[in-house]
C-alpha cells in the first residue's frame, strides 16, 4: 500500500525539485509534469509552442493519485506564483542548464499551469464555508486598514493582487477549456468588497510610492490587470453552472453584481488618481482605455452597464491624451455604437478567451521579469 503511487510520488518530488531550480529538466518536460498533475484533478493545460495538443493527450486520462502527493505543497506553489522574482530565476537557470528555446513565454506557461492546480484544489476544497481559500490566502477577508496605508501596506497589496491575477488566470484558462464542464471558482465572489479595498491602497498610494523602485513603479499596471481578470472572472461565473443553494439565474445576477459593486468601489480612486497632475492623467486613461478594449473584446455585460460613467470620464480629459489614445477611444465608441445596432449577446466565444487570456498571461511575465531585473519603465499595452 506504501509504494501503490510510487511513480506519482516521484513525478511530483521531480516537479517541486525543478521549481526550486535543484534540477535541470528541459521546458517541455517541466510542461508535461505540471500536465500530469493536472489531469489526475480535472484539468490540463492550454496548448502552445512549448507542449503541443498530442503530448497533453499522450498523458494518462486516468486517476493517477498525483493530486493526493501534491496536495501538501498548494502552498509552496502559491509561493512561487507569488514571488515576483521566479520568472527571472527560472529563465537564467534555463540558459545555464539547457537550450531556452522558449524563454520569453515559458515562465507565463508554468505559472498558469501552476495557477491551474492550485485553482482547482482550492475550488474543490471551498464548499460552503470558502475553508480552502481561507486556509491558503489567510489575508483575502482581511483587508489593510484606512488608517495605515504605508510603504510596507503598499508592496504587499501589490503582492496579493498579483497573486490573485496568476490564480484568476488559472480559474480562468481552465474554463476556457472545459467550457460547461467542472466549475473552477478558487476566489469566492463576495470576497470582491476586500479585493476591491486592496486595489483602493494602489491606487491612492501610486503617485507617491512610484517613485520608490521599478516594481513599485508597476504597481498601477497589476492593479488594472487584476481589475481585467475579476470583471471576465465574474463574467464567466455568471455563465457557470451554479454550485449554491440559489438558482442559476439568482446566482448569475448575483455574479454580476459583485463586478458592478466591484467597481463602484473602485471608480472613485481613480478619478482621485487623475486628478494629481497631466502626466498621471494620461497614465490613468491609457490604462482605462486598455481594459477597455479588453472587456469589449471578450463582448463583456459588465462593460456595457459602465461604459456610460467610463467615458464622460476620459472624453472630460481629452486635450491630455496622445493622438494615439484618442484614436483607440474613438475606435471603442464605434464598436459600441454598432454593438447597440446589431443588438448583439453578451459573452465571448471561447477561442476568443483563450486568445485574450495567453496575451494577458504574456504581459504579466514580461513585467515581472522587467521588473524583477530593475528595468526601465514598461508598459506593454
Amino acid at each position: 500500500e506504501r509504494d501503490k503511487f510510487y511513480m506519482s510520488r516521484i513525478v511530483v518530488l521531480e516537479l517541486l525539485q525543478a521549481l526550486k531550480f535543484k534540477s535541470p529538466l528541459p521546458d517541455t518536460n517541466l510542461l508535461l509534469l505540471v500536465q500530469f498533475v493536472c489531469a489526475d484533478i480535472g484539468t490540463r493545460l492550454a496548448e502552445s509552442t512549448i507542449i503541443q495538443k498530442h503530448m497533453i493527450s499522450t498523458l494518462p486520462g486516468c486517476t493517477t493519485a498525483a493530486m493526493e502527493c501534491m496536495r501538501q505543497y498548494i502552498s509552496e506553489l502559491l509561493d512561487f506564483i507569488a514571488d515576483m522574482h521566479t520568472l527571472t530565476k527560472l529563465k537564467n537557470h534555463m540558459k545555464a542548464c539547457c537550450q531556452p528555446l522558449h524563454e520569453d513565454t515559458f515562465g507565463g506557461n508554468l505559472k498558469v499551469g501552476l495557477a491551474q492546480v492550485a485553482a482547482m484544489e482550492i475550488s474543490k476544497g471551498n464548499h460552503r464555508d470558502n475553508k480552502a481559500v481561507v486556509r491558503y490566502l489567510p489575508w483575502l477577508y482581511h483587508p489593510p486598514s484606512t488608517m495605515q496605508q504605508g510603504p510596507k501596506e503598499f508592496i504587499e497589496c501589490v503582492s496579493h493582487i498579483r497573486q490573485l491575477s496568476w490564480l484568476l488566470l488559472g480559474s480562468l484558462t481552465h474554463c476556457a477549456l472545459h467550457q460547461g464542464s467542472i466549475s473552477c471558482m478558487p476566489i469566492p465572489l463576495d470576497a470582491g468588497s476586500h479585493i476591491a479595498d486592496h486595489l483602493i491602497v494602489i491606487l491612492i498610494g501610486f503617485p507617491e510610492q512610484s517613485k520608490t523602485s521599478v516594481l513599485h513603479m508597476c504597481s498601477l499596471f497589476h492593479a488594472f490587470m487584476f481589475a481585467q481578470l475579476w470583471t471576465i472572472y465574474c463574467e464567466q461565473a455568471a455563465a457557470a453552472p451554479s454550485l449554491q443553494n440559489q438558482t442559476q439565474t439568482e446566482f448569475s445576477s448575483s455574479a454580476i453584481l459583485t463586478g458592478l459593486e466591484f467597481w463602484s468601489r473602485v471608480t472613485p480612486s481613480i478619478l482621485q488618481l487623475m486628478a494629481h497632475n497631466k502626466v498621471m492623467v494620461e497614465m490613468v486613461c491609457l490604462h482605462v482605455i486598455s481594459l477597455m478594449e479588453a472587456l469589449q473584446e471578450c463582448n463583456s455585460t459588465i462593460f456595457v452597464k459602465l461604459i456610460p460613467m467610463w467615458l464622460p470620464m476620459i472624453q472630460s480629459n481629452l486635450k491630455h491624451l496622445s493622438a494615439g489614445l484618442q484614436l483607440r477611444l474613438q475606435a471603442i465608441q464605434n464598436r459600441v455604437n454598432h454593438q447597440c445596432l446589431q443588438g448583439q449577446t453578451s459573452g465571448a466565444p471561447p477561442f476568443v478567451l483563450r486568445k485574450w487570456l495567453q496575451c494577458t498571461q504574456f504581459k504579466m511575465a514580461q513585467v515581472e521579469i522587467q521588473s524583477s531585473e530593475a528595468a526601465s519603465q514598461f508598459y506593454p499595452m
